[in-house]
């Protein structure tokens, strides 16, 4: 007979078969063994074996030696060595012992515990084998002792452990439920949508049920499964699960207070928008930067390599260092044709300028300056029109004003005419017609013959060396001899001056005055 005494605890009571071969997903055992001294006197021991029957039968306790951890909560000790504990899963034993002897004074007791296994899933009953040494009664000596502690498996009454064999899984991903409990049950699930399908009778050693293929779920759903008795004496159980959706799919999110998500991405298309540090990602199902489609973006500025219309024949613009090239959507980068109703420019660099259309004129910039030609023909010289043109210089072949031509730096023909300032002149380098009147205000000098076929009038005129005129005298002045080939008429009258004795001869009405000397060379004639 032993000399303590032994009592068996388990956790649950009895302990529940795990009914699944998974055990990592099975419920775990405790086993607890009390070891105490009943009697009055101290019992010397030295160690305390206990060894567990492993395996997938009735009477094994555990088929995962490898998983029990073992433990002591020892008494407290008084004389001799601390008690110390081994397990060693390859005999089954644990070993707890004190080399030098340990003494269990009256009452004292010592819990040794087993946990963290998976209950076989078989019930019955287990019989664990323990071997005592110790002192025993006085004068027995140092004896070895035998005994057997049993406790009991039983399947569980209620389901238990209902859960995903995957808790996260793909949109649309097969999912699978597993689950223990007794055969005696019915079971039924109630899918997120609020519908229960009967679970059909198990052939494995658990319960599974999944969704048919078109009732997978795309976002998180929660399954609820229901076990009632046939005979309606049992209450229901009710125990409920969740499978989270990797990627779940919505008809519509309403987010008061912000989404909050590193990507998101189409459940058909598979676009995909990058949430980054600097703003939004664009990406297409590939990777490369996808398109955004809207009716209008209203944004502070738009940075991009191009610009295009919306299908492939629709003309494009890049942005160089330089500035933006336009070009057309068909060819091989083919400058294209910018319009506008307005263009508000600090400068335009440019081979040609032409109007709305094939007949319109067009400007051309040689390295000279400007070409205009007509729309029609082949580089037809066009004509310019404008309200005023302020020009430095004017080189053409021929010039035509309709109304009036004004040149506040002068003019020059050459070879022909030219103007000078200060005083104001025209030159005409040759010969001058007019064919009407001609009006100067100024001075007008003729350096060799002028030609005059009508009238001349001019407040005063010199003809250089020979006469001049004195307009606020009314007088012409003849600097040199008067030769008058024909006759001389002086209506007014008529008088030869000297410059120094006065008049000479003075006619006037009738009458003809003479002052000084007559000299007549030939006949002398009068009529009265």
């Amino acid at each position: 007979m032993a000399a303590l005494s032994y009592e068996i605890l388990t956790d649950p009571v009895p302990l529940q078969t795990s009914g699944s071969d998974d055990a990592q997903t099975s419920v775990a055992g405790t086993v607890y063994i009390v070891v105490s001294n009943p009697t009055t006197h101290w019992v010397p021991w030295y160690q305390i074996e206990v060894v567990l029957p492993c395996g997938k039968e009735a009477g094994d306790l555990t088929d995962r030696p490898d998983m029990i951890k073992t433990g002591i909560e020892p008494y407290a000790v008084r004389f001799g060595d601390v008690p110390k504990d081994e397990w060693d899963a390859g005999t089954r034993t644990f070993t707890v012992s004190a080399a030098l002897g340990g003494l269990f004074t009256p009452g004292d007791s010592m819990v040794l515990s087993l946990d963290g296994f998976p209950v076989s899933d078989k019930e019955g009953l287990v019989r664990l084998t323990v071997n005592e040494i110790s002192g025993g009664d006085p004068g027995d000596g140092v004896r070895t002792h035998p005994l057997t502690l049993s406790l009991l498996k039983r399947a569980p009454k209620a389901p238990r452990n209902f859960r995903p064999e995957e808790a996260l899984v793909g949109g649309g991903e097969n999912v699978v439920l597993v689950w223990d409990g007794p055969d005696t049950l019915t079971y039924t699930i109630e899918g997120p949508d609020g519908l229960s399908v009967p679970v059909p009778q198990r052939t494995g050693p658990d319960w599974r049920w999944s969704p048919g293929p078109d009732d997978a779920p795309l976002r998180d759903a929660t399954y609820t499964l229901v076990a009632t008795s046939p005979d309606g004496r049992q209450p229901g159980y009710f125990l409920t699960t969740t499978v989270a959706v990797r990627r779940p799919e919505f008809e519509a999110v309403t987010a008061t207070q912000g989404l909050f998500a590193p990507r998101i991405e189409g459940t058909t298309d598979k676009g995909v928008i990058v949430l980054t540090e600097d703003g939004v990602e664009v990406l297409a199902a590939d990777g490369e930067p996808g398109l955004v489609s809207a009716g209008k973006a209203e944004v502070e500025g738009v940075t991009t390599r191009w610009v295009r219309g919306r299908d492939a024949a629709a003309g494009w613009i890049e942005f160089p260092a330089a500035g933006l090239n336009v070009f057309r959507g068909e060819g091989d980068r083919k400058w294209g044709t910018v319009a506008a109703d307005k263009a508000d420019l600090n400068g335009i660099n440019t081979a040609w300028v032409q109007g709305r259309d094939a007949a319109a004129g067009w400007i051309e910039f040689p390295a000279a300056g400007v070409n205009v030609f007509r729309g029609e023909g082949d580089r037809q010289w066009g004509t310019v029109a404008a309200d005023k043109a302020d020009l430095n210089d004017l080189l053409a072949d021929r010039a035509r004003v309709k109304d009036r031509l004004t040149l506040d730096g002068g003019l020059t023909v050459t070879d022909v005419l030219e103007t000078q300032s200060g005083p104001s002149r025209l030159i005409v380098h040759g010969r001058l017609d007019a064919e009407g009147e001609l009006s100067v205000n100024g001075e007008l000098r003729a350096s060799q013959s002028a030609e005059i076929a009508g009238a001349v009038v001019a407040s005063d005129l010199t003809v250089r060396g020979k006469l001049r005129t004195n307009h606020e005298q009314f007088k012409l002045i003849v600097e040199g001899e008067s030769l008058f080939r024909e006759q001389a008429n002086a209506n007014g009258g008529l008088a030869v001056r000297n410059e120094h004795a006065g008049w000479l001869v003075h006619a006037k009405g009738e009458q003809v005055s003479i002052q000084g000397d007559l000299r007549v060379h030939g006949a002398f004639r009068s009529d009265s």
